[in-house]
């Protein structure tokens, strides 16, 4: 068995993890995927943040076209 630690836990979050959680499933295993997947997002918004600032020169600002179109 591997070395366990106990975390204390708000009632709030217990409740929300509990949403989540899948019959037979543990909090670590609950908390495991909340991790990857927060990982998975973190890459992509960086790669989505990089090429909009590589791109940005494509984009124009709303103010300057909006003073184009006469609006």
């Amino acid at each position: 068995m591997e070395n366990m630690t106990r975390i204390s836990l708000n009632p709030k979050t217990i409740e929300k993890l509990n949403k989540i959680k899948k019959e037979g499933e543990s909090f670590d295993e609950v908390i495991e995927k909340l991790i990857e997947t927060y990982e998975e997002l973190s890459d992509y918004i960086e790669e989505k943040w990089s090429k909009l600032q590589r791109d940005k020169k494509k984009f124009i600002n709303l103010d300057d076209y909006t003073a184009q179109k006469g609006l």
